[in-house]
């Protein structure tokens, strides 16, 4: 939990520093502490490897900083500064409408120290009584806070922890007395965060397979420990079950564990209609197991193909599995380059070239940089003649190096009134022109819904945005009505995008689905804003699987010449 834990000491002293006014320490830290949260690496192995200067925003003071926490569990600025402010930044951070000063000052008038006392506040109606606030900020507040509760804030986000689930995986396979060990639960079927990890073995030994898992380094507490079940809490922050199962059961298990609970409902309805009874043990006639061994010969004794996990949400599948007509998902190691991302021209913070490098290093044929157009002033958004002295530096490396073709693009503003952030010229310049609502966005369905289609009627754009504009657990997605839209894209030739970025994760898979249903395509965009956030390519994938969506109809699986002759 090191990164973590260290991340947000970085991002308190970030606040902390913009409540103080220190503009350029407040983004210094803010820039470290997104740098370590989503680090691949532990920073106390980084260390060992005289390293840490590698880390994006890291310089001799940081430095000094990561490696005074690494040996003595704390940062004595941050614990003078939370002497001042005792508050619990991280919880109140995630409500849509507050920032530091805002939390400052509610701290200042009001005692707000967390998101509890907060929601007591709200309930008292004392927020309108805080200079800045007033009425219509309350409610907002007390809207963001609904989602706050009601999305949970106990559940992570997958893109973030994959790669140390499937590290502390890899150790346990590793082990002998493991003879398989595997994913299941909502991890298997990649849904955007996750509550807990399910690991189902077969173990030649349970009692040394048990053991030997509770001495792995990530195991933080022993929650439950039974014979053949055990509940742990990992480093990650985040609790695990390693269930062992008999192997003439293993099939049946992991199509139980890996759920939903709405499709294994609909599963053990199919095996009653048929005089059978399904369970975690496996499918019985009477009392004796007709399958359970894999999950194809369960699927198949209930006259069904298997079922991907990501399709596992009773969306239909069922019945498309019973007419073997389940679609051909998409895989990763089909898509070929990213339609969505940001260098340190707008709100990035790698440069051109080490965007670039960081593709080609994971093959990509092409990258799409799409920096911010100049009305979201917040991102640094670019004018046009920024935009055409970057167009030029793109030209010139494309020339030069034939390996990868950088895409000239923008991330271009809808504006309140459904114009264009740019002049048309410079936009028929451009390779990629990415739709977006960022700005001004009500609660009126037909003014949000009249204000995009007239953006895609434009015929402009090449692929619409992030189109809920949804962040989990901050902000609802935006009131639109999504069979217009799908229609006007359809009409327009435009794509909707698929964005991989955790928070957004955004055309959601079931608006996917039925999206689906119309004359459409679909891009694939990691909206990254540093070289390490290109991984977030592989969960736009994942909801394109969990939508149901083929290699056909990602546009990111075919060739520039294929794309740009069209």
């Amino acid at each position: 939990m090191t990164n973590r834990e260290l991340a947000s000491l970085f991002q308190d002293l970030a606040d902390m520093e913009e409540i103080e006014g220190n503009r350029w320490e407040s983004l210094a830290y803010g820039k470290v502490a997104l740098s370590i949260a989503t680090l691949v690496e532990d920073v106390g192995e980084l260390r060992k490897k005289d390293s840490l200067r590698n880390i994006e925003g890291v310089g001799a003071a940081i430095e000094k900083k990561i490696i005074e926490y690494l040996e003595t569990g704390h940062i004595e600025k941050h614990v003078k500064m939370k002497e001042k402010y005792p508050i619990d930044f991280p919880s109140l951070r995630n409500i849509q409408g507050l920032g530091p000063k805002r939390i400052a000052l509610l701290h200042r008038e009001l005692g707000i120290k967390n998101v509890d006392d907060l929601e007591k506040a709200l309930e008292e109606g004392a927020i309108s009584s805080v200079p800045g606030f007033g009425k219509k900020s309350e409610e907002s507040l007390r809207r963001s806070l609904e989602v706050h509760r009601r999305t949970g804030s106990n559940r992570l986000f997958l893109a973030l922890v994959y790669d140390d689930i499937h590290r502390f995986l890899s150790k346990v396979r590793d082990n002998g007395y493991f003879l398989k060990a595997d994913i299941a639960g909502s991890t298997r079927r990649n849904r955007e965060t996750i509550g807990d990890i399910d690991i189902l073995a077969v173990c030649t030994d349970n009692a040394k397979c048990t053991e030997f898992f509770l001495s792995l380094d990530e195991v933080e507490d022993v929650v439950v420990r039974g014979e053949t079940k055990v509940s742990v809490r990992l480093s990650y922050g985040i609790n695990c079950d390693l269930r062992i199962v008999d192997p003439e059961s293993y099939g049946a298990a992991m199509q139980y564990f890996t759920g939903s609970k709405e499709h294994n409902i609909k599963m053990r309805d199919l095996a009653i209609e048929q005089n059978l009874k399904l369970n975690e043990y496996g499918l019985f006639s009477g009392e004796k197991s007709v399958a359970g061994k894999t999950e194809e010969e369960v699927y198949e004794h209930l006259g069904l193909s298997w079922v991907p996990p990501e399709l596992r949400e009773n969306m239909g599948e069922l019945e498309a599995a019973r007419g073997r007509s389940l679609p051909t998902l998409i895989e990763h190691r089909d898509v070929r380059g990213d339609f969505h991302a940001h260098t340190n021209a707008s709100d990035g913070t790698a440069t051109l070239e080490e965007m670039v490098e960081k593709a080609k290093s994971l093959g990509y044929d092409y990258i799409a940089l799409t920096e911010h157009s100049a009305s979201l002033r917040i991102a640094n958004g670019l004018d046009e003649k920024r935009f055409n002295e970057r167009n030029v530096e793109i030209d010139k490396i494309n020339e030069s190096d034939r390996s990868i073709r950088i895409l000239k693009g923008v991330e271009l503003e809808i504006r309140k009134d459904g114009t264009l952030d740019l002049p048309y010229k410079l936009l028929e310049e451009m390779d990629v022109v990415v739709g977006a609502l960022h700005q001004w966005v009500g609660d009126n369905i037909t003014e949000n819904t009249n204000r995009v289609v007239k953006a895609l009627n434009s015929g402009h754009i090449f692929t619409l945005a992030h189109p809920t504009g949804r962040l989990i657990g901050v902000r609802e997605p935006y009131r639109l009505d999504f069979e217009k839209i799908f229609q006007a894209c359809e009409e327009n030739n435009v794509s909707l995008e698929i964005n991989g970025y955790p928070e957004r994760s955004d055309l959601p898979y079931d608006l996917v689905k039925r999206a689906r249903e119309y004359d459409l395509k679909f891009t694939l965009g990691s909206d990254s804003h540093r070289t390490d956030h290109l991984r977030f390519l592989r969960f736009a994938t994942s909801i394109a699987r969990r939508g149901w969506l083929e290699k056909n109809d990602v546009m990111n699986t075919s060739s520039c010449h294929e794309l740009f002759a069209k």
